[in-house]
Protein backbone atom coordinates (compact mmCIF):
# COMPACT_ATOMS: atom_id res chain seq x y z
CA UNK A 1 0.00 0.00 0.00
CA UNK A 2 1.27 3.23 -1.24
CA UNK A 3 2.05 5.57 1.97
CA UNK A 4 0.68 8.44 -0.70
CA UNK A 5 -2.33 7.05 -3.41
CA UNK A 6 -3.37 10.79 -4.47
CA UNK A 7 -1.48 13.63 -5.66
CA UNK A 8 -2.68 16.85 -6.10
CA UNK A 9 -0.64 19.11 -7.91
CA UNK A 10 -0.78 22.60 -7.92
CA UNK A 11 0.56 23.28 -11.83
CA UNK A 12 2.32 26.70 -11.08
CA UNK A 13 5.31 25.80 -9.89
CA UNK A 14 5.44 22.57 -9.64
CA UNK A 15 4.84 21.73 -13.22
CA UNK A 16 5.78 24.55 -14.59
CA UNK A 17 8.51 26.37 -14.74
CA UNK A 18 7.20 29.43 -12.79
CA UNK A 19 9.70 31.61 -11.55
CA UNK A 20 11.05 31.58 -15.22
CA UNK A 21 7.61 32.03 -16.64
CA UNK A 22 7.06 34.93 -14.56
CA UNK A 23 10.70 36.65 -15.62
CA UNK A 24 9.97 36.03 -19.06
CA UNK A 25 6.75 37.80 -19.25
CA UNK A 26 7.60 40.58 -16.60
CA UNK A 27 10.77 41.70 -19.37
CA UNK A 28 8.26 41.16 -22.71
CA UNK A 29 5.58 43.52 -20.02
CA UNK A 30 8.42 46.34 -19.60
CA UNK A 31 9.33 46.20 -23.17
CA UNK A 32 5.38 46.68 -24.17
CA UNK A 33 5.30 49.91 -22.68
CA UNK A 34 9.11 50.61 -24.08
CA UNK A 35 11.38 50.26 -21.19
CA UNK A 36 14.30 48.08 -21.06
CA UNK A 37 15.51 45.19 -18.90
CA UNK A 38 18.59 45.47 -18.31
CA UNK A 39 21.34 45.28 -15.46
CA UNK A 40 19.79 47.54 -13.10
CA UNK A 41 16.23 46.23 -13.47
CA UNK A 42 17.72 42.48 -13.13
CA UNK A 43 19.17 43.22 -10.16
CA UNK A 44 15.92 45.47 -8.69
CA UNK A 45 14.20 42.08 -9.40
CA UNK A 46 16.45 39.99 -7.62
CA UNK A 47 16.07 42.15 -4.40
CA UNK A 48 12.48 41.62 -4.64
CA UNK A 49 12.81 37.88 -3.96
CA UNK A 50 12.95 37.96 -0.08
CA UNK A 51 9.44 39.84 -0.27
CA UNK A 52 7.53 36.87 -2.88
CA UNK A 53 8.64 34.37 -0.37
CA UNK A 54 5.65 35.69 2.50
CA UNK A 55 3.05 37.26 -0.77
CA UNK A 56 0.66 34.67 -2.82
CA UNK A 57 1.54 34.38 -6.51
CA UNK A 58 -0.81 37.06 -7.62
CA UNK A 59 0.52 39.59 -5.34
CA UNK A 60 4.02 38.74 -5.86
CA UNK A 61 3.35 39.78 -9.56
CA UNK A 62 1.46 42.90 -8.39
CA UNK A 63 3.99 43.88 -6.35
CA UNK A 64 6.73 43.43 -9.56
CA UNK A 65 4.42 45.59 -11.65
CA UNK A 66 4.31 48.26 -9.57
CA UNK A 67 8.02 48.46 -8.88
CA UNK A 68 8.95 48.24 -12.89
CA UNK A 69 5.72 50.07 -14.28
CA UNK A 70 4.23 53.49 -13.79
CA UNK A 71 0.86 52.43 -15.64
CA UNK A 72 -1.81 51.70 -14.10
CA UNK A 73 -1.49 48.26 -11.98
CA UNK A 74 -4.71 46.84 -14.23
CA UNK A 75 -3.71 47.86 -17.86
CA UNK A 76 -0.17 46.33 -17.12
CA UNK A 77 -1.56 43.33 -15.39
CA UNK A 78 -4.28 42.73 -18.74
CA UNK A 79 -0.91 42.95 -21.20
CA UNK A 80 0.91 40.77 -18.15
CA UNK A 81 -1.54 38.50 -18.62
CA UNK A 82 -1.91 37.67 -21.94
CA UNK A 83 2.43 37.34 -22.06
CA UNK A 84 1.75 34.55 -19.28
CA UNK A 85 -0.46 32.53 -21.58
CA UNK A 86 2.85 31.87 -24.14
CA UNK A 87 4.79 30.41 -21.31
CA UNK A 88 5.04 27.10 -21.46
CA UNK A 89 8.59 25.82 -19.89
CA UNK A 90 8.12 22.68 -17.98
CA UNK A 91 10.00 22.28 -14.80
CA UNK A 92 12.94 19.52 -16.29
CA UNK A 93 11.84 16.14 -16.34
CA UNK A 94 8.09 16.68 -15.68
CA UNK A 95 6.67 14.43 -18.12
CA UNK A 96 9.06 11.53 -17.58
CA UNK A 97 8.11 11.98 -13.56
CA UNK A 98 4.45 11.85 -14.34
CA UNK A 99 4.68 8.83 -16.41
CA UNK A 100 6.08 6.69 -13.71
CA UNK A 101 3.97 7.87 -11.02
CA UNK A 102 0.74 7.22 -13.11
CA UNK A 103 -0.61 4.11 -11.79
CA UNK A 104 -1.46 6.94 -8.79
CA UNK A 105 -4.56 8.84 -8.71
CA UNK A 106 -3.19 12.62 -10.15
CA UNK A 107 -5.14 15.85 -9.63
CA UNK A 108 -4.25 18.73 -11.24
CA UNK A 109 -5.38 21.92 -9.22
CA UNK A 110 -4.59 24.95 -10.83
CA UNK A 111 -4.89 28.43 -9.04
CA UNK A 112 -5.28 30.12 -12.41
CA UNK A 113 -8.76 30.58 -14.63
CA UNK A 114 -8.95 27.83 -17.63
CA UNK A 115 -9.05 30.10 -19.83
CA UNK A 116 -5.13 31.54 -18.50
CA UNK A 117 -3.42 28.11 -17.89
CA UNK A 118 -4.67 25.88 -20.68
CA UNK A 119 -2.75 27.39 -23.37
CA UNK A 120 0.56 27.10 -21.49
CA UNK A 121 -0.29 23.10 -20.75
CA UNK A 122 -2.21 22.50 -24.18
CA UNK A 123 1.56 22.18 -26.60
CA UNK A 124 2.76 19.61 -23.93
CA UNK A 125 -0.58 17.44 -23.59
CA UNK A 126 -0.04 17.51 -20.11
CA UNK A 127 -3.62 17.69 -19.09
CA UNK A 128 -3.58 14.33 -20.35
CA UNK A 129 -1.81 13.11 -17.72
CA UNK A 130 -4.46 13.63 -15.03
CA UNK A 131 -7.67 11.67 -13.62
CA UNK A 132 -9.01 15.06 -12.30
CA UNK A 133 -8.36 18.72 -13.50
CA UNK A 134 -9.70 21.43 -11.61
CA UNK A 135 -9.08 25.57 -12.36
CA UNK A 136 -10.06 28.63 -10.28
CA UNK A 137 -12.94 28.74 -12.17
CA UNK A 138 -14.51 25.60 -10.64
CA UNK A 139 -14.33 27.14 -6.96
CA UNK A 140 -15.90 29.87 -5.16
CA UNK A 141 -12.94 30.92 -2.86
CA UNK A 142 -9.45 30.45 -3.11
CA UNK A 143 -5.99 29.06 -1.94
CA UNK A 144 -5.41 29.09 0.94
CA UNK A 145 -8.95 28.33 1.28
CA UNK A 146 -9.74 24.83 2.91
CA UNK A 147 -12.79 24.74 0.91
CA UNK A 148 -10.82 24.13 -1.94
CA UNK A 149 -9.91 20.76 -0.94
CA UNK A 150 -13.07 19.82 0.89
CA UNK A 151 -14.93 20.21 -2.36
CA UNK A 152 -12.61 17.40 -4.34
CA UNK A 153 -12.75 15.34 -1.99
CA UNK A 154 -16.27 15.46 -1.33
CA UNK A 155 -16.75 15.15 -4.85
CA UNK A 156 -14.56 11.98 -5.58
CA UNK A 157 -15.35 9.42 -1.92
CA UNK A 158 -13.19 7.05 -2.66
CA UNK A 159 -10.27 9.44 -1.62
CA UNK A 160 -8.70 8.69 1.43
CA UNK A 161 -7.59 11.94 2.55
CA UNK A 162 -5.06 9.87 4.94
CA UNK A 163 -3.20 9.21 1.62
CA UNK A 164 -3.34 12.84 -0.42
CA UNK A 165 -0.30 14.65 -1.04
CA UNK A 166 -0.96 18.23 -2.25
CA UNK A 167 2.09 19.89 -4.24
CA UNK A 168 2.80 22.91 -4.46
CA UNK A 169 6.00 25.62 -3.94
CA UNK A 170 3.97 28.27 -2.59
CA UNK A 171 3.94 28.47 1.34
CA UNK A 172 1.10 31.07 1.57
CA UNK A 173 -1.08 29.40 -0.67
CA UNK A 174 -0.61 25.76 -1.38
CA UNK A 175 0.85 24.50 1.91
CA UNK A 176 -0.75 27.01 4.14
CA UNK A 177 -3.86 25.30 2.23
CA UNK A 178 -3.52 21.66 2.63
CA UNK A 179 -2.54 22.50 6.74
CA UNK A 180 -6.05 24.44 6.04
CA UNK A 181 -7.70 21.19 5.54
CA UNK A 182 -5.23 18.77 7.15
CA UNK A 183 -3.83 17.73 4.60
CA UNK A 184 -0.31 16.50 3.99
CA UNK A 185 1.58 18.22 1.24
CA UNK A 186 4.96 18.68 -0.16
CA UNK A 187 6.87 22.26 -0.37
CA UNK A 188 9.54 22.53 -3.92
CA UNK A 189 12.11 24.82 -3.07
CA UNK A 190 16.05 24.87 -2.64
CA UNK A 191 17.41 22.96 0.22
CA UNK A 192 18.08 26.60 1.42
CA UNK A 193 15.17 27.63 2.08
CA UNK A 194 14.17 26.65 5.88
CA UNK A 195 10.90 25.20 6.47
CA UNK A 196 8.67 27.68 8.48
CA UNK A 197 6.98 26.57 11.88
CA UNK A 198 3.87 27.75 10.32
CA UNK A 199 2.84 26.55 7.72
CA UNK A 200 4.81 23.52 8.19
CA UNK A 201 5.04 21.06 4.77
CA UNK A 202 4.91 17.36 5.15
CA UNK A 203 7.98 16.96 2.85
CA UNK A 204 10.50 19.02 1.57
CA UNK A 205 12.04 18.48 -1.77
CA UNK A 206 14.00 20.78 -4.52
CA UNK A 207 12.82 18.78 -6.83
CA UNK A 208 10.09 16.06 -8.03
CA UNK A 209 12.16 13.21 -8.31
CA UNK A 210 13.00 12.81 -5.13
CA UNK A 211 9.26 11.81 -4.32
CA UNK A 212 9.93 8.45 -5.79
CA UNK A 213 11.41 7.49 -2.86
CA UNK A 214 8.22 7.98 -0.92
CA UNK A 215 5.94 6.41 -3.17
CA UNK A 216 5.01 3.28 -3.91
CA UNK A 217 5.04 2.67 -7.79
CA UNK A 218 7.33 0.11 -10.24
Amino acid sequence: MSTFETLIFVPEGSLLNEKLAEKTALRQTLKHFGLDWGPAERLKYTSLQKQFKVLSNNDQINLALSTFLKEDLDQSRAVFNNLMKEQTRLVKGTPDFLDQINSLRLIMLAKETKAQIEPRLAPTELLNSFDYVYFADNFKDKLPSKNIFFQILKEHPEIDPDTVLVIGTNLDEEIQGAENANLKSLWLAPKKDKIPISPHPTLHLSKLSDLLFYLDVE
